[in-house]
């Protein structure tokens, strides 16, 4: 079943989002198996959120696993909230 991705942070910015983005997709035409949808913005309050649409959670916590994570730590970056939800209803127009 489809899952909606919430991350989270408030000492996270675009800057750093920007290097780690580029670090985990590299080329934006070979997306992660099983990415459907991404989408990063900032908070309203103050640090940046992404949001993404998974094919299942068990592809995303793969990806975050095998390629996320290590990278964060390679880079020393601050971690995030993530909340996993199943998706009810989407429309895409």
């Amino acid at each position: 079943m489809a899952v909606l991705v919430q991350n989270q942070s408030a000492v996270w910015s675009q800057k750093l989002y920007d290097i780690i983005f580029e670090r985990v997709i590299p080329d934006r035409a070979k997306p992660p198996t099983g990415l459907v949808a991404h989408y990063g913005a900032p908070l309203a309050s103050g640090g940046f959120q992404v949001v993404d649409v998974w094919e299942s959670e068990d592809a995303f916590r793969r990806f975050e696993a095998e390629v996320i994570a290590p990278a964060a730590q390679d880079l020393g970056l601050p971690p995030f909230d993530t909340t996993v939800v199943e998706i009810h209803n989407s429309l895409v127009v």
